[in-house]
């Protein structure tokens, strides 16, 4: 017989996605189990990372942790190419925060152009 230990009935339930170990955290994804216990939906929100839940917004929803992980990528690229290309026009901090667009919509505009860009290659 096999020793037990508690760490078998473990299972992750939050990430930090973060670039690098000492990058700064971009992402938060938590793992949700609905519906039968013994056969669940598994859902996987991500959030843009916040020192605490009141400062984050939802980027999506996936099915699973690779897709998740992807958006909390994809929205870090598309925020940062939102703040250069608002830079470049030299719009001042608190104008960019009230013209910030919602996260999902950053993402899924950066999704639609990377797929435009790729077509007419």
């Amino acid at each position: 017989m096999s020793a037990w230990h508690p760490v078998a009935n473990a299972h992750a339930s939050e990430w930090t996605l973060r670039q690098g170990d000492l990058g700064e955290p971009y992402a938060v994804v938590r793992r949700f189990a609905f519906g039968d216990p013994n056969h669940p939906e598994v859902w996987f929100r991500v959030v843009t990372w916040a020192p605490t839940s009141d400062g984050r917004e939802l980027i999506g929803w996936c099915r699973t942790l690779e897709a998740a992980a992807a958006a909390g990528w994809d929205h870090r690229c598309a925020y940062e190419s939102w703040r250069h290309h608002m830079a470049s026009k030299r719009t001042d901090a608190a104008t960019m925060s009230r013209m910030r667009p919602p996260a999902a919509e950053l993402v899924r505009f950066y999704r639609t152009a990377l797929k435009a860009r790729v077509a007419s290659s």
